[in-house]
């Protein structure tokens, strides 16, 4: 983004960076395609089962649904989420490079710019929410071994929506992060191993005491209006919440669907990730989701006076409160699993994900390990402790920004599996200048904001209502198409896309480079013709690219 030469050179990311290119986001080399079959799936477990989705999907009982139905929705929104994570890969991993990069055919350039600060938004607000879920299992962690950390004095106010030991805690598991946001992606294959192991065996030892202790599926099985006292939701009433919630479900992945080339570009072989999104995703996103709703309800049953425990680390406090002292010791060991588990989510896919895209946005002055502090940073001043006070807001948090993220997500696929069908030019990805297919018109391809205005659009009335409720008021049908606001944005700027191409056609769809200008996709055995071949590919390069030495 940064055009001016020289300006702060002591600033500048080692290796000849330039301002749309750098050792983080060009095509990665064969030596640093790492990530195999086996550590795929690996890592969607670590990742997969989380806090967030286990809240999340309790959450829905909160606004009447009955187990079975909760379950329902659940399976629903998964289906959906892994068909999508499986079409949003296939980039990275056949080509290799980021999120960032291969919404350059699409928006051009200078447009990507546009996704890319959306994204950029997205992280910082997950990374505050994650690094938040974080600190609360520190939190119980610290309780468990010194229960007077939970009757620590409280110096904030009573509008602050948090106390004193939740501020501590969080800082506590902010720090632990640090270290992890320096590793290149790549490393973290056997911490995301290590971490799927313990959160998977913690997650069901808390489901299965809970439902044994309890004997049967809890109270909010079939009667929560009996809990809530929100009555019997019926007919159209219940179809409505239950697409609501479908589409939540789904909005708490609508960033994780776009990224998904940050980290299938890291696949040994093309197509190593679907393993990972077909078999991890829908076992580990739908497990979660099922064990937190069951245990909640488990929880209601045999904790009848405490809150309803949709949040995983208050029912470990109230086994603590509540069980014998040996609990102590079960209750620390669980909060440890999934206090690793959010080290993975958070750092992973917030913080190393939003230093992919300002390493993109401005790759002169910020590779991966700069961007990821600069989202840890900013991740705490959104905030995250307001936006779990409850779960219609939590629930309104996580959905509300896919309307936004919808319409890109209709316009990468549209652009990559139906116009280009999966072929494009990866050089000109690169190249800043009328040369490139890429470039339209001064960098920005004017096709992909009118099909991201006509897909938002339709779901703004019901956005800002469900915002701002007490100022702004629509019908419901208005409300009705924001709760379809994800699948109905894809859909809306898809076909726009489409029909914008087939008026005015792009250049160079379905092209691909004639030769192999980053040596991405061949391996050398002799390293000296490796660099004889490499020089013979270079030779044959557009200048812009040979100025830049990966």
């Amino acid at each position: 983004m940064m055009t001016t030469k020289n300006t702060m050179p002591f600033l500048e990311v080692p290796g000849h960076a330039t301002p749309y290119i750098n050792g983080d986001i060009i095509p990665l080399p064969p030596s640093r395609r790492t990530w195999s079959k086996k550590v795929f799936v690996f890592f969607w477990f670590a990742t997969a089962i989380n806090i967030a989705e286990w809240s999340g999907a309790s959450a829905s009982l909160a606004l009447g649904l009955t187990v079975p139905q909760a379950i329902i929705v659940n399976l629903t929104s998964t289906i959906i989420i892994t068909a999508a994570l499986v079409i949003s890969g296939y980039g990275g991993g056949q080509w290799h490079v980021p999120f960032a990069v291969i919404n350059r055919a699409p928006w051009g350039l200078r447009g990507s710019w546009f996704p890319l600060l959306n994204r950029v938004l997205l992280s910082c607000c997950w990374y505050g929410v994650q690094g938040w879920f974080g600190g609360q299992m520190t939190k119980v962690m610290i309780g468990a071994i010194w229960p007077s950390f939970y009757d620590m004095p409280n110096t904030f106010g009573p509008h602050a929506a948090m106390e004193t030991n939740d501020f501590v805690a969080f800082i506590i598991f902010w720090l632990a992060c640090l270290p992890l946001l320096l590793l290149k992606p790549e490393s973290y294959r056997i911490p995301a191993i290590i971490s799927a192991v313990l959160v998977l065996i913690a997650a069901l030892a808390v489901f299965t005491w809970a439902f044994v202790k309890q004997g049967n599926g809890g109270p909010l099985f079939s009667n929560p209006e009996t809990v809530y006292g929100i009555g019997n939701l019926q007919g159209s009433q219940l179809a409505w919440v239950m697409v609501r919630c479908i589409n939540s479900g789904i909005g708490g992945w609508a960033g994780g669907i776009l990224y998904q080339s940050d980290f299938s570009r890291y696949a040994v072989h093309p197509g190593d990730q679907v393993y990972g999104q077909i078999f991890s995703i829908p076992l580990c996103l739908l497990g979660s989701n099922i064990l937190g709703i069951v245990t909640t309800s488990c929880a209601r049953g045999f904790y009848p006076n405490e809150p309803l425990l949709w949040k995983l680390y208050d029912l470990l406090q109230a086994i603590q409160r509540n069980e014998a002292p040996v609990a102590r010791a079960a209750v620390f060991f669980a909060a440890f699993a999934f206090f690793l588990s959010q080290l993975s989510v958070t750092v992973v896919a917030c913080g190393v994900v939003g230093g992919m895209d300002l390493a993109a946005l401005c790759p002169r002055y910020i590779d991966i390990r700069r961007g990821s502090l600069i989202i840890a940073v900013i991740g705490i001043a959104i905030n995250p402790w307001k936006i779990m006070n409850t779960a219609n807001s939590f629930i309104s948090a996580i959905s509300g920004y896919a309307v936004f993220l919808g319409p890109l997500t209709g316009i990468m696929f549209a652009d990559y599996h139906l116009l280009r069908h999966r072929r494009i030019k990866l050089s000109h990805l690169f190249l800043p200048q009328t040369g490139s297919d890429y470039w339209f018109w001064h960098g920005l391809n004017w096709r992909a904001p009118i099909a991201w205005v006509l897909g938002v659009w339709a779901s703004l009335p019901g956005f800002c209502a469900s915002v701002t409720p007490a100022s702004v008021m629509v019908s419901n049908a208005w409300v009705h198409v924001y709760y379809l606001s994800w699948p109905l944005s894809v859909c809306i700027s898809a076909l726009v896309w489409m029909i914008l191409n087939t008026i005015s056609p792009a250049p160079g769809i379905g092209e691909v480079d004639d030769n192999d200008v980053f040596g991405t996709f061949e391996e050398f055995r002799n390293p000296k013709d490796g660099e004889e071949k490499k020089e013979d590919r270079l030779s044959k390069s557009p200048t812009y690219i040979t100025s830049f030495n990966p």
